[in-house]
């Protein structure tokens, strides 16, 4: 078993996953940088034409996640010191221990769960031409295929 500095690290990267993480908003960011406090998580939708309408619609639905992405935090926080609380006994019960870990993979998988509807319920925002324009910005700029570049033209790498 792990020394007792391994549980504090468990704890932070708990909270780092939960209540840390980018929201789909910032996710889906501008390529070339991670998304975070720096950077505006609304940029991508601008560019991709939102209206000040949609923008405040985004905003309330992000913000919304937040509240529960925080409470979600707080929840596997707690999960995580009752797993340490289990595993501190001398002979821990495995089924407890593993019933501890159900509830909190259950946990990752609702807040998994709850980013994709986040990422729907924006794109059910966007008119179809802003989805599009959405997609291309996410993809950053065109990525030359196996067909480009010196060499690689058809027949080209063949014998």
């Amino acid at each position: 078993m792990a020394g007792n500095g391994m549980v504090p690290a468990l704890f932070s990267m708990a909270l780092v996953l939960f209540v840390m993480s980018p929201s789909v908003v910032q996710a889906q960011g501008q390529p070339g940088g991670p998304p975070g406090p720096a950077r505006d998580p609304i940029a991508i939708y601008r560019a991709a034409g939102c209206s000040p309408e949609q923008e405040a619609q985004i905003r309330e639905l992000a913000k919304s996640f937040e509240e529960l992405a925080r409470a979600k935090g707080q929840q596997v926080v707690g999960l995580w010191k009752d797993m340490r609380n289990l595993s501190l006994q001398p002979d821990p019960e495995p089924s407890a221990i593993m019933a501890k870990q159900d509830e909190i993979n259950k946990v990752n998988s609702d807040m998994a769960t709850e980013k994709m509807k986040l990422m729907l319920s924006i794109r059910k925002v966007l008119t179809p031409d802003q989805k599009q324009r959405l997609v291309q910005l996410m993809q950053g700029p065109a990525q030359p295929g196996p067909s480009a570049g010196p060499g690689g033209g058809p027949g080209m790498n063949q014998p």
